[in-house]
């Protein structure tokens, strides 16, 4: 079980703490965040660490109120190097943190951390995978893979802009990347509807039938996940979690009334 420190190393660490739980304080001062910032950093990169820290701290001591647990597989226990998986997530989260210019980020980075500390599934393999998912992608893109994964509520029929302007075409360019990426199945109606309208192509291989069944069906499906990890990107970083105007103003620009 990981250890609650008092929270007195995180004032310096991450800024005031005024305003925020004493639970969250709590589990804080258990990262020991002290012993990967240096006092160098800049007030934008404090700002952010701050932004990512309370909000992981502060859903996770809500959670405990609430009764859940922590997981038990020895994730917070230390080893015969002194540094536990948890150690390991904090330095790798907090470095990413600190770096991004896309500050929206810090709220899916915010939402993995606090998954890793309840959910034995998401192994630290499979963290630093979604990590770097989140650090490579931009927000853009996130909000992309979200219109993805909600492409049942769209009329692709009013889709098919026919004014490629820069924005649109930079949409584009974004919806084909993280298809490429892998994180989008490429049956995705609304992937097919681009490849059609714009490149005129279909969007897999013109010779493989990309509708028949696998012969080991569970890692892609047609629900728009092209797999497990994709899957987990939008389970554990919370994607659903993007405000739907940011998705629908990117909707926007795909429709031919645009």
């Amino acid at each position: 079980m990981i250890a609650l420190g008092s929270g007195i190393a995180v004032g310096p660490a991450i800024g005031d703490t005024t305003g925020i739980s004493g639970g969250a304080i709590g589990v804080l001062g258990g990262w020991g965040l002290d012993r990967f910032i240096t006092p160098f950093i800049s007030k934008r990169q404090t700002v952010r660490l701050f932004q990512w820290g309370t909000q992981a701290a502060e859903n996770i001591s809500q959670r405990l109120e609430n009764g859940e647990k922590f997981r038990d597989d020895g994730f917070f226990s230390e080893t015969p190097t002194n540094c536990s998986k948890m150690d390991e997530v904090v330095e790798s989260t907090l470095k990413k943190v600190m770096d991004t210019t896309e500050e929206p980020k810090i709220k899916f980075m915010a939402n993995l951390t606090e998954n890793v500390h309840f959910d034995s599934d998401l192994d630290l393999d499979t963290y630093r995978r979604i990590l770097k998912y989140l650090e490579e992608l931009s927000y853009r893109q996130l909000c992309i893979t979200k219109l993805f994964m909600n492409v049942a509520q769209i009329d692709l029929n009013s889709c098919g802009n026919p004014n490629i302007t820069q924005n649109l075409s930079s949409i584009l360019t974004d919806c084909l990347e993280v298809c490429d990426k892998g994180l989008i199945n490429s049956n995705n109606p609304l992937m097919e509807k681009i490849h059609e309208l714009y490149l005129g192509v279909p969007s897999g291989p013109i010779f493989v039938d990309r509708h028949a069944d696998p012969e080991y069906p569970g890692f892609a499906n047609s629900e728009g996940f092209s797999d497990v990890l994709s899957e987990n990107l939008f389970k554990f970083a919370k994607l659903d979690q993007i405000p739907n105007e940011d998705v629908d103003s990117i909707l926007r620009e795909l429709k031919s009334d645009s």
